[in-house]
C-alpha cells in the first residue's frame, strides 16, 4: 500500500511529495528512476528525505515506522534541506516550513485514515 500527496511550495519554487507505504524500497527507486539516477538504497529505512534535484523533494515514511517521532524527524530534514539549497538560514524561516509541513502532515494522514504511532 503506497498513498501520496504533493505539495507545492510556491515560496521556496519547489514540490515536496509527501508518501507513506510499505515498500519503501520500491518507491525510493521510483523516485531514483523518475530523475534518471543510478543510486540504489538496499538498507531498511523508517524514513528518508529524497532530494535529487532542487525543486523536486519526497518525503518516504515506511508505513510500519509511522510514528510522531518519524515524522518530526524527516519533516526538520525537509525543511532544513529546502532552506539551505536556497541560502535562506533564518531559524524563524525554517519553523515556519516545518509547521507548515506538518499540519498538510497530519491533514492527510487523516483523510487518508492512517494510524499513527506514538513514540
Amino acid at each position: 500500500m503506497t498513498v501520496k500527496t504533493t505539495l507545492k511550495l510556491l515560496t521556496y519554487s519547489c514540490k515536496l511529495t509527501l508518501v507513506v507505504t510499505d515498500q519503501a524500497k520500491v518507491e525510493i527507486a521510483k523516485v531514483y528512476k523518475k530523475h534518471k539516477l543510478k543510486e540504489e538504497i538496499d538498507y531498511e529505512v523508517e524514513g528518508i528525505l529524497l532530494a535529487p534535484i532542487t525543486n523536486d523533494y519526497s518525503l518516504l515514511i515506511d508505513l510500519k515506522y509511522l510514528s510522531h517521532n518519524t515524522i518530526a524527524h524527516e519533516i526538520y530534514h525537509a525543511s532544513s534541506r529546502i532552506c539551505g539549497d536556497r541560502e535562506v538560514h533564518d531559524e524563524e524561516a525554517k519553523a515556519w516550513l516545518a509547521g507548515y509541513i506538518t499540519g498538510e502532515m497530519y491533514k492527510f494522514l487523516e483523510k487518508k485514515n492512517l494510524q499513527i504511532k506514538h513514540g
